[in-house]
């Protein structure tokens, strides 16, 4: 999914404008970018945990930063549910 299907989507969803929707998406990108770059951990319940980690690069001791997902647990479910029913069908 881009960006733009993104806000088509919230639209649809929210009755919000195109030019509403942008601006938020814009300022929660921007947003967990400047997280990311502190090497904040950030949580949103329901949907995952972004989580900063270093690996050391493999010919040299520069350790470089890396962003780690883990999904929620309900989506996690809510995905296997769903390759259930793909596999019966």
């Amino acid at each position: 999914m881009t960006k733009g299907e993104l806000i088509t989507r919230l639209k649809n969803r929210t009755g919000l404008t195109k030019q509403q929707l942008s601006q938020i998406v814009d300022a929660l990108l921007a947003e967990l970018a400047e997280a990311f770059i502190r090497q904040e951990r950030v949580e949103i319940r329901g949907f995952g945990v972004f989580i900063p980690v270093h690996r050391k690069r493999k010919k040299s001791d520069e350790k470089l930063p890396r962003i780690k997902f883990k999904l929620s647990q309900v989506i996690r479910q809510k995905m296997i549910e769903e390759e259930r029913k793909r596999r019966k069908a």
